[in-house]
Order: structure tokens, then sequence, then C-alpha cells
């Protein structure tokens, strides 16, 4: 049967946005955009919509500039009469805009208002920095007060293009981002930590949170600033520092007490040994006086002896290989040992032995068919050589300290906590690759730096709400006792839910509006009970779920 041509169904695919915008208005997001981002009358988008807007495209679907406005008008985030406002240059208008307002009074404020709505624990906080790989020259913007696109170490191994330093900062109540600063592409972490601790202390108006990085803190000027100004911090001492060498040195001749303090089981394989976690209180301080925790786990000295055994084998081969050849320049010869030997990174395991020997030639001194009176001349040339043994002694010493690594700390706690501490930063590691492959902020193809700085806030924005969204997942589920929710395809069991997967089980749900003469009508798609399940642990009611669109 035919629907009558007065009747007009219009899809208005909804997905995850609902959740997302509880979220935005818990933060008060476009009460504080209004308030820091400059307005002009003129506008025929508020400069906080457009703002709003992209950062849910940020966290929902990623369009491209130039299709935000089509993407919009699809969900209903927009008017009919304003979607075709939103174009590439208006965001981009709007992303100069937050640039120039003033971002650390807007960013303090929508923390601010997370902490205290989400009532998050602020007594830790966990620190790491990425780079964020850049697409172009980016030349002539010497006097541009953003952060500089340069060249420098590249974590994406692209040594090839030009990055910025992206550094966030975590609390240690879920990995909820609580701070991030863009640094120019060639600044290494070691000179950022001051600056950035000083700005957490101003945010969070306290001196007493624990600080914890890797081991680029762990320098005389960085600890010793903490300390001074009532921190507390936890990192690892590098093997670069003369304390690593002296401990390793000790443990040759001693005995150290290793205390049990940690074990669980390999998450990835139901029946391997279970690791385990054992520290031992180093009788040396560091050289600023600071206390060094050792610990050793299973895990790591298992992965450590194997990778040395490889090392050593494919050493093995590639001398072998080089050895069978002949070779006529001694110093060229040296050099490609040297080569096999640092690339493998088993220097201290060979001993070697240079070799030479004179192999001996006869030619005819003159051309023509050899004969009894044919004369011969001989001719010497040194061939060099080499053999190798094994450096037991180095190796046995090397496995002694295999699964060891040092904490440096200025607290009191026990070595179990110091150690629980130190063994949340991979959580902060993930919101790193979120960036990076969830959100797909790399490679950035705007041209402006100030514009990507810009850009960058939305992403830290986003991030906050993505972190926001599992901690209350994850709260919620330990207050009801779930242990699991059955969010993975084929309605597999999710121990531990993440923001993208929350938001892809809603990726599909629709809300129709249906127009008939005089009278609009919105059906919504039924959930199933998997949705509504995470809407519960959400607290997002169903009916406020499918409120008509903005």
């Amino acid at each position: 049967m035919n629907k009558p041509a007065s009747l007009l169904i219009e899809p208005v695919r909804l997905g995850g946005m609902p959740i997302a915008w509880k979220f935005v208005e818990q933060l008060r997001l476009n009460e504080a955009l209004e308030k820091h981002v400059p307005s002009d009358p003129r506008d025929l988008l508020p400069v906080s919509s457009t703002l709003s807007i992209a950062l849910i495209n940020v966290i929902l679907e990623r369009f491209p500039l130039y299709k935000m406005g089509e993407w919009a008008r699809e969900r209903r985030l927009l008017d009919e009469n304003l979607a075709e406002y939103l174009n590439d240059d208006r965001v981009g208008r709007a992303l100069d805009r937050l640039f120039r307002a003033d971002r650390a009074a807007l960013l303090t404020e929508i923390v601010l208002r997370a902490i205290e709505v989400f009532d998050l624990d602020t007594s830790r906080v966990h620190n790491d920095s990425t780079t964020v790989t850049l697409t172009g020259q980016y030349q002539g913007y010497p006097n541009s007060k953003a952060a500089k696109p340069k060249r420098g170490h590249n974590k994406d191994y692209r040594p090839d293009l030009k990055q910025l330093l992206f550094s966030l900062s975590v609390l240690g109540d879920g990995a909820v981002p609580l701070y991030f600063k863009v640094w120019d592409g060639n600044v290494t972490d070691d000179r950022t930590h001051i600056k950035n601790w000083m700005a957490l202390r101003g945010l969070l108006g306290r001196t007493d949170f624990t600080y914890v990085t890797d081991c680029k803190l762990c320098t005389r000027e960085n600890m010793e600033f903490i300390d001074s100004e009532g921190g507390f911090f936890v990192t690892v001492m590098p093997q670069t520092r003369t304390e690593d060498r002296r401990f390793k040195d000790w443990i040759q001749e001693s005995s150290p007490q290793w205390q049990e303090v940690a074990r669980k089981p390999d998450p990835n394989r139901k029946h391997a040994p279970q690791h385990v976690y054992w520290t031992f209180e180093s009788p040396f301080p560091s050289a600023e006086g600071f206390r060094i925790l050792w610990v050793r786990s299973s895990q790591k000295q298992s992965l450590d002896a194997a990778s040395r055994t490889r090392a050593i084998e494919k050493t093995e081969q590639d001398l072998s290989d080089l050895s069978s050849r002949k070779h006529g320049n001694r110093e060229k010869l040296e050099a490609t040992i040297q080569e096999i030997l640092i690339s493998r990174k088993t220097e201290q395991f060979f001993r070697v032995k240079p070799d030479v020997r004179v192999e001996e030639r006869y030619r005819q001194e003159r051309k023509g068919r050899p004969s009894k009176d044919t004369r011969y001349r001989k001719t010497e040339k040194k061939i060099y050589g080499f053999t190798w043994e094994h450096d037991q002694a180095a190796i046995r010493y090397v496995a002694k300290c295999d699964g060891l690594f040092p904490l440096i700390t200025n607290r009191k706690d026990p070595a179990k906590e110091i150690l629980k501490i130190y063994k949340f930063q991979p959580r902060l590691e993930r919101r790193h690759s979120q960036l990076k492959s969830v959100y797909d902020v790399r490679p950035v193809f705007l041209k402006n730096p100030e514009r990507i700085e810009a850009l960058l806030f939305l992403y830290f924005v986003a991030l906050l709400i993505d972190g926001l969204v599992e901690r209350e997942t994850r709260k919620a589920m330990k207050d009801q006792k779930l242990d699991t929710v059955p969010i993975y395809p084929e309605a597999r069991a999710c121990r531990r839910p993440t923001a993208d997967k929350v938001f892809d089980l809603f990726r599909d749900v629709r809300l129709h509006r249906v127009i008939t003469p005089g009278h609009t009508q919105y059906l919504p798609d039924e959930l199933s009970p998997v949705q509504r399940q995470i809407l519960d642990l959400l607290k997002l009611p169903v009916d406020k779920f499918f409120e008509t669109p903005r």
C-alpha cells in the first residue's frame, strides 16, 4: 500500500550525540564559551555554537571542516536556515577567536566545573607528552604567539615532517584529562615539567598533589623545585645516572632481600604464569638525597632475558655472514663489525679479535702458453678476518639485572603504594592513543599554527568528555556490582568500556520525524537491552535521549 503523498518521513541520525550533549551541558560548555570567546553582534551564527558543534563532531565522527554544516543539518544540531552558514571559513574564524581568547581561564573554568560536578580526586596527576605531526612547510609565522611547528624527535616516526609537542596531564581518578599545553616541536620534556607543575598548582589551588611522569622529570632542578614547593613526585630514574650503575654493581656481590608486593594474572594468556612484582629499598639515596625504590618484575625479567638471547643470536649470525667473506680493508671491516654490535646493542657481550693472513698468488711473468721454461712471479695479499667469543662475565652481570627498574620519589609511603601509583601511568598513554587513533589528529592539514593550537584545545575538551564518560560508566558498573557489559560485537563481554565503544554502540540510532498536514511527530528507534543498560549506567533516561534535537 502506497503512503499518502502528504506524508513525509525524515530520519534524524542521533548516534551517540545525546550522550555527548549530556556531558557538554553538565560542564556548561556553551556558557563558558560565550563568556570567554569574543563575540560579534554581526555573527549570523554564534561562535559558541560553531565551536560546540565542532567539538561534538570531533568526539563522534570527525568530518572535514567543509562538511560540518551538512553534518550538523542532518543531525538537527542547527535549523535549516542556519546550517548553510556553518562552512569551513566560519569554523576557521571561530578557531581564530578561540586562539585569541583567554584559553587559560576557559580551560580552568571547564576543568574546575568537571571536578565539582563529578567529585574528581585531585590528589594525583600523571603527565606525559606526545607529538602531533603536521603536513606542510609552516614558514612565515615568526611573530605568531602560537607554538612553532618544528622538527624534533617525532614519536610518529616521521622525522621528515614538522610537529608540535602535546603535553597532557590526567588525574589518577579515571585518567580524566586535567590540563594540556602545546609546545614548540623541538622542545624536550625535561624543559616543560616546572612550568607544567606550576600551572597545575594554580589550577588545583594546592601543592600537595603527587606528580607522576617518565624519566625526563629526573633532573636535580625539576625534583628539588617540586620538593621545595611542598609537592610530591614519582618518576623513573634513567639508566644514565650513576646511582643506577652503583646499585647494579652492588647486587653482583650482595643479595638484596626482595619483598613481594603485587601479583596478578596474565591478561592475555589464561594459563600463563602470574605477573609478580618485588621491591627493594636502595641502600643508596639519589645524589639529591631522594628515595630510590628498585622494582623487579617477573614479566620484564622474562622479556629482558629473551630479548638479550635474540640479540646475541642475531649478532652471531651477522658476524658469521661477515666472516665468511674476504676483506682487504681492515678499517672498513672494523667499522662494519662495530656497526653490527651497536645496531644489535650487544657490544658488551662480544670480544672480537682481529685476524690477518697472507694469501700467496703466482702469476706468469709473460703472456702465453705455459711451458717448462715459464717463469712465475709471486704476489702476497693481506686478507683480514676476525674471531669472536662471548664475554660470559658481562652476560652474567646483565642477567642479574633482568627485570629491574628504579623509581625515585620524595613520598614516604610503603613500596607497594609507590608501585601502584606508577603503574597507573599507562592509562595516560592510552589517552595519547585515543588522540591519534580514535580522533585521527595526525596529520594536521590546517596551514595556520594559531588555528591548529585552537583546534587542539577542542581535542583536549573531547578527551576530557571521553574520560568522564568512561569514568561514570565504570563507576556505575562498580556500584551495581557488574563485572562486564556485553558491548563488544556478538555481545561479547567488556570489563572496562571505553568512550569510543560506548558511542559506537549507538551509531545507528535514529529519531524519525513524521510530518503530516498540520502535525509533526517524532518516532524513536527501539533501543536494545544493552543500549538501555548503558544509558542507565550513565543516568540518562531514554526519553531524555530521544528529546527533539536542537
